[in-house]
């Protein structure tokens, strides 16, 4: 008999298995998973299966039909003397299949191809006559119904989800980085400086900024600075793969995980649906206050409204999609050392399309356009934390981000051994911050000991323009043949162009900080004496860069109980500085991919597997930004009678004296010649200068001998399927930095050649900070100097050895044992989980630097001076030693399903942030060294933050009443239990004076209270 289709909970990757999968009793199949060579793509699956009589002998030339259930195309193979077939590259869902072979029945059977994996089955055919006699099993990568398989040629590991399922049925938050989040060694990035680290996902160890994102083929990681993407309405998304490790040649680009995306298609069936969300300050609880925050103001109000319409255009060919989704958000919150309140304000919708082309058979064209432009207006009150009083004066600054997308793509099969696909797509994003009034400066004070702002009529610091551009085109072929065995050779080529506009400015054209004196001041002012600090930076300009790669990989059955994966990517960077030369050129860089899969019993219900991978990541253009800046402080004293300050502007009525190296011989920060543009004198040596204006010349900006990011990683394995419904397995993962590219400051190296040839000046122009390299840490560098020495007309090229950089190789170690489970969903219920326990230490948190809160992504502080690098191997900021992560849903009765989401983790680890006591240039970052007190601490020694634990509960109710369509109404309720750990605590042990920071260890961040969100889908 035939047992009804199940609605499956999940779509799952289960420690590199392909997903939630589930069986239903059909006349005539029996469960066979036979092994299969994988083909990972970024849009779409491959059907794959054996016809097996009923004796269990293979039947050669059967007829095999497969139509989509939802937009009608049809292939037709027969197969081959194996008794196999195959269907490369096609859409994901569900295929109706037919198999028709002399003296047996024909069977009829719907199967679902799950994205980027090879659905394998296996079809066993009654004898005519027989039927009804046999069983009927489907194995692998999901059929509709209750049983989980395991995928025997999968090496990659992660998580895959089908949005819809998800959030019909598991309360979670509408964003990618939500779904990221319940991937296993997935955990939340943070940072004390910048709150935008939380709101990124942390993979296997890796930083934020070295993930890769990508929609229906189009990489929208943003290459500025690599943290996040372009942001997509949720509703837009059909399924999101989250791969954690082991990914094969075809994709690279990343240190950390890949996050694919695939978005909603057209079907045979005109279909609309309403969404609707909803979450307000009525709804959630406030977090306790910080010292840096009044959090028990703020307020959040998210409104959401979404129109999906698709269906035919001509049946079985041409299809359309489309959703149109309306905004209304409001934000409020207050910061007690801002000395502000902010309000919020953004509705603008978003637009998405597909339009869906079969041409003819095994021959289809999809085109995807989205567009993602926003704006927020901010509003910023003044604000008195004791007094509570808010402002009626305001100051505006409005964020513009998002901009137009499309990618088309092409997949033909031309014969069953040969398959080619083909994209072309731009990605376009924007990220400005533009102040109502940008000829207001900004202005804080220090001298408490906290920062406060002073300026009420100016809240941020710069004005900024950022806009970006990426052109690709890709191709692929997928070649099938056998020798020794079953072989799928994929290969191709992936290339693309990178174009960004970036400016800034400070506002009012400086920013002021009052500052007073200290024993052991910086910059030699007297104990007890105000002076201030004015900083001049402009920046920027127009940037260009190309990232190349090209990749072959062979998946090879070598019988049916083995199957090993070898492959090769080649990967190629360019970037450019202001000028238009190329900065940074690095080609040819080779990263071998392998990987195996064992059945070790043949019994199809046990599997080991490994892989080893070694991964690049490109520089990000935000290097060619910096390449030509114009960036220097200078400091004044406090003028006779002190300082007179605006109670407005907050700017000094008048400036004392300028701070020089001839007044103040203490000044040992490395002062230098002032260039033109500050508020002192051109030329006298007074000023830290980072830049001065100039554009540097593009070959000498990066290392002669420079290579690239890389990181190795590898993998192993072991998974077993425990009956129908149950499946575990344990993942052993380890990752390792190779060369790392960062910038760094060679001015003491180049004055050391001097003194030691006896040439004198060198200081006037190598004054501390003058030329900075991309270099590789711990290693000889061999670079051209910026400008000749003095008497010399050309530049020379000059190696320092390793050992005199004093630098020490950068370090990043990840080792994550993963216990995993799963329990299919069998129309009752259904739950997975996984529990890590990991480590991550070195000296090198990632390409960003949590620390301070800096996205320069590759030219972080952490080696401009030798003396940041001093104390910092320990714990790295995205370490965690445990992470348990559950997630399910209850069905209570027809109609009515609860669902739960419970994540544990434990804390993080913390040193001490001070100022450097020995390095004058390290000294001159302020609390940026692991000092503290004059005493070395290194990272991640001093204390950790608590173990937090969060459950979410949710619940789903079909209106049972004559409705047209079918109305869900949805309640998630967040952090049930209103959990307050803390999240993010303040690391700077030391003042910039030097004295001890009454803030340091105090909480700056909580997990976000309890709030509920409510909504409804109503599908016709």
């Amino acid at each position: 008999m035939t047992l009804n289709i199940k609605q499956l909970l999940l779509h799952s990757t289960m420690i590199g298995s392909a997903a939630l999968m589930a069986v239903v009793a059909v006349p005539a199949v029996t469960l066979l998973m036979p092994t299969v060579a994988a083909a990972q793509d970024y849009t779409n699956g491959t059907l794959a299966g054996v016809v097996r009589g009923s004796d269990g002998m293979v039947l050669s030339g059967a007829a095999v039909t497969v139509r989509s259930a939802a937009q009608g195309a049809t292939r037709n193979v027969t197969t081959g003397a194996n008794g196999t077939f195959r269907i490369p590259l096609i859409p994901t869902g569900r295929y109706d299949v037919v198999v028709d072979a002399p003296g047996y029945e024909t069977l009829s059977e719907q199967v679902v191809v799950s994205l980027g994996d090879s659905s394998s089955f296996t079809f066993t055919l009654a004898a005519q006559g027989a039927a009804g006699a046999d069983s009927s099993n489907l194995g692998e990568i999901v059929v509709v119904g209750v049983r989980q398989g395991v995928d025997f040629t999968r090496t990659t590991t992660g998580l895959t989800v089908d949005v819809e399922e998800l959030t019909k049925q598991v309360p979670v938050g509408r964003s990618i980085t939500a779904v990221t989040l319940l991937a296993p060694t997935a955990t939340a990035g943070g940072s004390a400086a910048n709150s935008a680290f939380a709101g990124q996902p942390s993979i296997g160890g890796a930083s934020v900024g070295e993930n890769a994102f990508y929609v229906n083929g189009l990489n929208t990681t943003n290459f500025d600075t690599y943290v996040g993407s372009v942001t997509v309405p949720f509703d837009f998304y059909k399924t999101i793969e989250v791969k954690t490790g082991g990914y094969p040649a075809e994709f690279g680009r990343a240190l950390g995980g890949v996050i694919n995306a695939v978005t909603k298609s057209g079907t045979n069936e005109f279909k609309m649906a309403l969404h609707g969300n909803y979450t307000g300050s009525e709804l959630e609880e406030t977090s306790p206050d910080t010292f840096q925050s009044a959090n028990r103001l703020t307020e959040t109000r998210q409104a959401d409204y979404t129109l999906e319409l698709g269906g035919p255009i001509i049946r079985d060919r041409l299809f359309f999609y489309g959703l149109a989704q309306g905004r209304d958000n409001e934000s409020r919150f207050a910061s007690i050392t801002g000395n502000s309140y902010s309000v919020d304000k953004s509705d603008d919708p978003f637009y998405g399309a597909k339009v869906d082309a079969n041409l003819f058979e095994g021959h289809r064209v999809e085109l995807t356009y989205f567009d993602t432009t926003r704006e927020t207006e901010r509003n910023t009150y003044t604000f008195n934390n004791r007094t509570g009083v808010i402002g009626t004066t305001s100051n505006k600054t409005t964020f513009q981000q998002g901009g137009e997308n499309y990618v088309g793509r092409y997949t033909g099969s031309f014969t069953d051994w040969l398959t080619v696909s083909a994209a072309y797509g731009v990605n376009e994003d924007t990220n400005n911050t533009l102040p109502g009034d940008p000829s207001l400066s900004l202005v804080q004070d220090v001298r408490s000991g906290t920062t406060q702002r002073l300026s009420t009529t100016q809240a941020t610091g710069s004005q900024s323009i950022i806009d970006t551009r990426r052109e690709f085109y890709r191709a692929d072929a997928d070649v099938y043949f056998s020798i020794f065995g079953d072989h799928h050779v994929r290969f191709g080529i992936d290339n693309e162009k990178l174009e960004e506009f970036k400016v800034s400015r400070r506002n009012g054209g400086f920013n002021y900080i009052y500052r007073t004196g200290s024993a052991n001041d910086a910059r030699g002012v007297a104990p007890g004496q105000d002076y201030v600090q004015v900083t001049v930076g402009t920046f920027g300009g127009t940037i260009k860069g190309e990232n190349r790669a090209w990749y072959i990989q062979d998946s090879w059955d070598v019988n049916d109980q083995l199957n090993v994966q070898v492959g090769v990517r080649n990967d190629s960077f360019a970037a450019e500085n202001l000028a238009g030369d190329k900065s940074v050129e690095l080609n040819d860089n080779y990263a071998m991919r392998a990987g195996f899969s064992y059945d070790p019993t043949g019994n199809r219900v046990d599997r080991i597997f490994g892989s080893y991978g070694r991964y690049f990541v490109p520089p990000a253009l935000n290097l060619g930004f910096r390449s030509g800046d114009l960036f220097f402080n200078e400091y004044f004293n406090a003028p006779a009678g002190g300082f007179q300050i605006d109670p407005v502007t907050g700017l000094p009525a008048a400036l004392g004296s300028q701070i020089t190296l001839a007044s103040n011989p203490g000044y040992r920060t490395g002062p230098s010649a002032c260039p033109a543009g500050g508020r002192g004198a051109t030329g006298v040596v007074a000023c830290e200068v980072n830049g001065n204006g100039s554009v540097e010349p593009a070959i000498s900006k990066s290392a002669l001998n420079l290579d690239p990011t890389s990181e190795d990683e590898f993998v192993l394995g072991y998974e077993r399927q425990f009956g129908d419904l149950w499946s575990a397995g344990v993942t052993l993962t380890h990752r390792r930095l190779n060369n790392t590219s960062e910038d760094i400051a060679v001015d003491a190296y180049i004055n050391a050649l001097c003194a030691r040839e006896g040439i004198v000046g060198c200081e006037d122009i190598y004054f501390g900070d003058y030329q900075y390299l991309i270099a590789n840490p711990g290693r000889d560098l061999t670079f051209r100097l910026r400008d000749p020495l003095p008497g010399e007309t050309t530049s020379r090229i000059i190696t320092v050895s390793a050992q005199e950089t004093g630098y020490v190789k950068a370090v990043r170690e990840y080792t994550g044992l993963t216990f995993q489970f799963e329990r299919a969903f069998d129309g009752k219920w259904g739950l997975q989980g996984s529990y890590v326990v990991s480590k991550n230490i070195g000296n090198y948190e990632g390409t960003v630097l949590s620390d301070n809160g800096q996205t320069d992504a590759g030219s972080t502080i952490l080696f401009d001076h030798v003396g940041l690098a001093d104390n910092q191997y320990g714990l790295l900021p995205n370490h965690r030693a445990h992470q348990i992560k559950l997630f399910g849903s209850y069905q209570v009765f027809d109609g009515l399903l609860l669902g739960a989401n419970l994540r544990v983790q434990s804390g993080k680890p913390y040193g001490c942030l001070g100022v450097h006591p020995t390095d004058a240039d390290a000294a001159a970052y302020g609390v940026s060294s692991r000092f503290c007190q004059g005493i070395g601490v290194p990272r991640g020694s001093r204390f950790n933050s608590e173990w937090t634990g969060n459950l979410d509960l949710s619940v789903r109710y079909t209106v049972p009443v004559s409705l047209p369509g079918d109305l869900v109404l949805r309640a998630d309720i967040f952090n049930v239990f209103n959990e307050k750990g803390q999240t993010e605590l303040y690391e700077q042990g030391d003042l910039a004076s030097g004295a001890v920071d009454p803030n340091y260890g105090r909480p700056v961040a909580y997990q976000q209270p309890r709030f509920m969100r409510v909504g409804f889908d109503w599908a016709f």
